[in-house]
């Protein structure tokens, strides 16, 4: 019973990892390339990849009772981290390079484009 409840707040956890990034993006992504459309979606496909394996691989630890395997998802969750942090953090300054490459100059603060120019 235990290991279920485990399980749900494991899946809660993941889910809520990139859920919330992923709501924020796609409310703020009304105008995009084609070319950021298809890095989304290779993104979340690995997301729903690694968390499919992270779960998995953390009921099949619980069940069996195995050490080796639990250490196998302890590893995954680590690179599903490192890969959510990457995926999100490229995403940000796709966006803030888009931004700042359809600022118009003439209609432009010069301190706008120093304050984008320092966020990219």
């Amino acid at each position: 019973m235990s290991s279920t409840l485990v399980l749900i707040a494991l899946m809660v956890s993941l889910s809520i990892a990139v859920v919330f990034p992923e709501l924020q993006y796609s409310k703020v992504n009304k105008n995009v390339s084609s070319e950021y459309l298809f890095m989304v979606e290779k993104q979340r496909r690995g997301f729903i990849t690694l968390g499919l394996i992270a779960i998995l691989s953390f009921f099949i630890a619980l069940q069996t009772l195995s050490v080796t395997i639990f250490v196998f998802h302890l590893i995954i969750d680590l690179v599903f981290g490192i890969y959510a942090y990457t995926a999100f953090q490229v995403r940000s300054s796709s966006l803030q390079r888009n931004s700042f490459i359809y600022v118009d100059d003439s209609s432009a603060d010069d301190d706008t484009v120093e304050y984008l120019k320092q966020a990219v």
